[in-house]
């Protein structure tokens, strides 16, 4: 058990079947809060990309499951939002990566791969690799983002409609991840020295 994971200093199970127990609990969880963060959105008049709750709860679950159970998380949610279930932004669902929207849907699966992985890899416990852990996510997910946005807008400034609404929104949710998760591992070191 990786031990540089939040979830398993939060949740420790000793045997296969409470390891598989839990991590079915914890995607069922992690699609439900994605789902629930998706529904805090804002439509903005002038781009076909909403203000949502959607990246801190990629990035939370990214930073606390780490690689393989945030990776499974997200293809879960894409697949129950893929196959009807009202749980996109809005309550829409289908297939989003035929959508202006997709390169953000990508864009988050990778954020729980690389995030994910370096999570694993004790990132979550400094605030300073915390912060560069969630730049190299942001630079992820806006790139897959903008890519996509620009073929379905090929004659629009992207950066204008799908970048720089989201900078002081993404700004406070990475302030609130780099101040909490930190504090969260100080609080575990604490219950240890008990």
């Amino acid at each position: 058990m990786n031990k540089n994971l939040l979830i398993n200093n939060l949740f420790e199970v000793n045997t296969a079947h409470s390891k598989l127990f839990r991590n079915i609990i914890l995607v069922v969880s992690g699609v439900l809060f994605l789902s629930v963060m998706a529904q805090f959105s804002v439509n903005l008049p002038f781009t076909p990309i909403p203000i949502t709750g959607q990246t801190l709860a990629v990035f939370l679950i990214a930073l606390v499951y780490g690689r393989k159970l945030a990776t499974t998380t997200l293809v879960s949610y894409i697949a129950a939002g893929s196959m009807g279930a009202p749980i996109f932004s809005g309550g829409k669902f289908g297939f989003p990566f035929l959508l202006p929207t997709g390169g953000y849907i990508i864009g988050f699966l990778l954020i729980a791969i690389v995030c994910g992985y370096l999570s694993e890899k004790g990132f979550t416990k400094s605030y300073s690799k915390l912060f560069l852990t969630i730049i190299i996510g942001e630079i992820i997910l806006y790139a897959c983002g903008l890519i996509q946005l620009s073929l379905f807008l090929p004659n629009k400034n992207v950066f204008a409609l799908g970048l720089y609404p989201f900078i002081v929104g993404d700004s406070i949710k990475a302030i609130l991840m780099v101040t909490i998760l930190p504090n969260v591992w100080k609080l575990i070191k604490n219950e240890e020295m008990k």
